[in-house]
């Protein structure tokens, strides 16, 4: 029986009683359903996707919500002053803790959650397990054109993501390069890189059960993207691509989700006459429902971009999508071996001629969809990777 205590901390947190794919959420449950452990969560009050202060109900047993200011753009001071903020809250909450964690578990970013949770670790000899999720600051560059400036303004930033790599006792990854950027620093500790994965069995569940019933035409290609309309993804590529297909086929474009790039989305929608709906936010529920309609999904990010691996992408592969795929690396490659879509770039094998090959032999590529199922049998199954997770965490 396992009596230890594990402290998960993650800024970008979710209501442990949803089916969300959060990273830490999945992490959480392996522990509550594989282990007698004592998990406790920490996370703040605001939500980062929605933009507003999440409604704290029942299920916040062993759940701390810290309390921090709101930021209503990705990109700006008031969400960095945010994250220092939780960072300086959540020292204060460790120095606290009447019974020291045996290990706690922080999700990378933020760089700053990660450091005190650091400090705390080393002053008191407590395993320290840190997760890259993505690459704070260096993701960052690709959003903007003065990337020198932006260079030199960050190097704290870059010095505080260092100086939690080399704290931690054991590194994991969301990828092999993620995990190998972290390793760098800190070549002596243990590393794993695992995927975000996949749970089959319960996404074909949620779409069996829901009740969500979407009249699409017979001959109409029906083409996703999914999740947050953020400053992230090249929209003006994805839309303007989307458009030469008019007058060439059926189609309907579906954003399925929001964000703060929304209004211009809609603005780009109209220059280029795309045929388009936007869902607004939904339930993970309801994302995997009409993604499960949907033919095709575009796993498209800005160029230049320092991610290999998404949570969109685990997504298009469990409801089995033909996925375009913008992104190198290891996405890139799993693309290729397992034959579950095409790859593009934003230079001569462009978005447009891709989806014009793709549209051309649509009854070729129609047949490449069941593929998926033997990418998440053989690479995402999410229930051998948080397994694995679990027992990193309390060996």
């Amino acid at each position: 029986m396992c009596e230890k205590f594990v402290l998960v901390i993650s800024l970008f947190g979710f209501d442990v009683v949803s089916n969300s794919n959060s990273r830490t959420i999945n992490i959480i449950k392996s522990l509550q359903e594989n282990n007698d452990c004592i998990v406790k969560y920490v996370t703040t009050d605001f939500d980062h996707k929605k933009k507003v202060y999440k409604k704290i109900g029942d299920n916040a047993v062993n759940i701390s919500y810290i309390h921090v200011p709101p930021y209503s753009e990705n990109l700006s001071l008031k969400r960095i002053y945010s994250h220092i903020v939780f960072a300086m809250k959540l020292r204060k909450y460790l120095n606290e803790l009447e019974e020291k964690p045996y290990v706690i578990y922080c999700a990378m970013p933020t760089s700053t959650a990660a450091y005190m949770s650091g400090k705390y670790c080393k002053r008191y000899g407590i395993k320290f397990v840190i997760d890259v999720i993505d690459l704070w600051p260096d993701s960052l560059m690709p959003l903007t054109s003065f990337k020198k400036a932006l260079s030199l303004l960050t190097y704290p930033w870059k010095w505080i993501t260092i100086r939690s790599y080399k704290m931690a006792n054991i590194i994991i990854g969301e990828s092999r390069k993620y995990a190998r950027e972290a390793s760098k620093y800190n070549p002596s500790v243990p590393v794993y890189p695992l995927y975000l994965g996949v749970d089959q069995k319960l996404v074909n569940e949620i779409i069996a059960k829901h009740t969500l019933v979407l009249e699409k035409p017979e001959n109409e290609i029906w083409i996703a993207y999914a999740g947050s309309l953020g400053t992230s993804y090249d929209f003006e590529t994805l839309i303007r691509s989307i458009s030469t297909l008019n007058n060439i086929i059926d189609y309907k474009l579906w954003f399925v989700g929001d964000g703060v790039a929304r209004c211009a989305i809609e603005k780009m929608l109209q220059k280029y006459c795309v045929n388009a709906e936007i869902t607004g936010f939904l339930s993970y529920e309801h994302l995997l429902k009409y993604l499960s309609y949907c033919d095709i999904a575009i796993n498209i990010f800005r160029k230049d971009t320092k991610v290999v691996h998404s949570y969109k992408f685990n997504d298009y592969v469990a409801t089995q999508c033909f996925i375009l795929n913008s992104l190198e690396g290891e996405t890139a490659d799993m693309i290729e071996e397992y034959q579950i879509g095409l790859n593009f770039d934003f230079e001569d094998n462009s978005l447009d001629k891709v989806l014009l090959e793709c549209i051309s032999n649509w009854d070729k590529y129609h047949s490449w969809k069941i593929n998926n199922r033997r990418l998440v049998v053989e690479l995402l199954d999410k229930r051998k990777i948080y397994s694995k997770i679990s027992s990193v965490l309390i060996e």
